[in-house]
């Protein structure tokens, strides 16, 4: 899908922002394809996550965000430019799995956080079965994403933190079976893909045990 010109826009002038307030480092950008589909699955940490992963890439990436966010004036407008796609977290938001799903099936990328919600605990929090759902049922790669210091309280005006992304080889899962055996394998597809994730950090970090 060829980048929308406004979508470039925000890109650069994202980019520029990261570079300038923080520093910015990219590693991997290699393992992104610059077409057809493919879903990239990162950590959590900060809002600015969606715009991290997505500035250094030459392609447009679609994602979640809570409905709430849409309501927001101004920022909402920011948000659906951005490609965002409105979820209810409350529950299991069909419509949006649905529309995902579509957009994966029609050779788009997105982006998906597996922990399901920003985790500014040392390890990785279990990820969610969404991401291996989407991995499976649309059959697509998986590219792992570590983002490092987008979240970082020790970062002042005197004491730069630079951004980290590190972009992973993609990853593939098999797809075949029942609808009953695709489900039985979303826990270790899931963790399969977490780990990917930690493995990308600069430093040593670990997921959470499953309960």
């Amino acid at each position: 899908m060829r980048r929308r010109p406004h979508y470039a826009a925000a890109q650069a002038s994202f980019a520029a922002y990261h570079h300038l307030a923080f520093g910015f480092r990219v590693f991997g950008i290699e393992n992104v394809p610059l077409e057809g589909s493919c879903l990239l699955a990162a950590n959590h940490k900060s809002y600015l996550d969606p715009l991290a992963v997505g500035c250094p890439l030459r392609r447009e990436l679609r994602y979640f965000a809570k409905k709430e966010l849409f309501r927001i004036p101004i920022f909402g407008t920011m948000v659906r430019i951005a490609g965002a796609i409105p979820v209810d977290r409350r529950g299991f938001d069909r419509a949006a799995i649905h529309e995902a799903l579509g957009i994966l099936r029609g050779g788009q990328g997105m982006l998906v956080f597996p922990e399901g919600t920003r985790i500014r605990r040392p390890a990785l929090a279990v990820p969610k079965d969404g991401v291996a759902m989407l991995a499976i049922q649309a059959d697509v790669p998986v590219i792992p994403v570590w983002v490092g210091h987008t979240w970082e309280p020790r970062r002042t005006l005197f004491r730069r933190i630079p951004v980290e992304v590190r972009y992973g080889a993609a990853l593939r899962f098999p797809a075949g079976g029942t609808a009953a055996e695709k489900r039985a394998r979303y826990p270790e597809v899931s963790r399969a893909i977490m780990e990917a994730i930690a493995g990308l950090a600069s430093e040593p970090v670990a997921v959470e045990p499953a309960p």
